[in-house]
């Protein structure tokens, strides 16, 4: 659990939209759009995160992706933090 939080410590406020994001928005594309990246950039993001992120893995489907079980936990936790900012 500690070892979360030094992942997060990692982030900037757009890693946490982005992350936060992948919990609702099956298409990559449509996330990009809606936070004003290019999918080249969106993609290179979501490469960082599997370099630093253990088991953070996205499965490329037909109609979108799918997280693996610690990309969902990581994006619930960054969502939280997003909620945490906003107070």
């Amino acid at each position: 659990m500690q070892q979360n939080h030094i992942y997060l410590r990692n982030l900037d406020i757009d890693d946490l939209f982005i992350l936060s994001s992948l919990l609702d928005n099956p298409r990559l594309n449509s996330i990009a759009k809606i936070l004003m990246l290019t999918p080249p950039a969106l993609s290179h993001r979501l490469r960082k995160y599997r370099d630093y992120i253990p088991e953070f893995e996205l499965t490329q489907k037909k109609n979108g992706y799918t997280l693996s079980e610690k990309a969902e936990q990581f994006c619930i936790k960054a969502r939280r933090a997003l909620k945490t900012l906003e107070r």
